[in-house]
């Protein structure tokens, strides 16, 4: 078959449309549109340590600590159903603002979605390491655009201490 050099252009653009169809209304059929597969992830993130403004920025409203924080490999994950998993390791002020030793005692996990702050965990421990961990259940919006999770101390939730911001809306990997 041979086709005219407007017949090539039509049949590429024709393929092209049907690609980029098929690659739009795959994902909302595999999650039928919503929550309904509740175990995929709102947003799964490497938590990092705040340090003082400007450095670290405010997030819907809420600012930095006003001292710098360091933390070792430190997790969050949000899933859709509501069940968040949270995992703290080494959260400290570092010598010379700090003596590397936390001094918080409990913090809570905060989810942000499109800069509103969302639902809270309930506050968790910390131990003077910086260590912590949570699994909680919190309200997850149907749509949640830009998600955050903010470290915030339970004493204090004007300021965060630690957050992880995605890069991944939808992770649908669940390892």
């Amino acid at each position: 078959m041979h086709l005219t050099r407007t017949g090539r252009l039509l049949t590429a653009a024709t393929a092209t449309a049907l690609a980029f169809t098929a690659f739009s209304v795959a994902p909302a059929f595999a999650d039928g549109g919503g929550h309904s597969h509740d175990g995929h992830s709102v947003v799964r993130v490497h938590l990092l340590g705040s340090q003082p403004a400007p450095a670290s920025p405010v997030i819907a409203g809420i600012n930095p600590g006003t001292a710098p924080w360091v933390n070792d490999r430190s997790t969050a994950r949000v899933r859709a159903d509501g069940r968040i998993t949270v995992d703290i390791r080494g959260l400290v002020i570092p010598p010379p603002r700090g003596t590397g030793v936390n001094p918080v005692a409990s913090v809570i996990a905060t989810l942000v979605c499109g800069g509103a702050v969302g639902d809270s965990t309930d506050p968790f421990g910390l131990s003077p390491a910086g260590d912590g961990r949570t699994r909680d259940t919190i309200a997850v919006p149907e749509e949640c655009a830009d998600p955050t999770v903010l470290i915030q101390p339970a004493a204090n939730r004007t300021v965060y201490i630690a957050s992880g911001v995605s890069s991944r809306h939808d992770d649908h990997r669940d390892d």
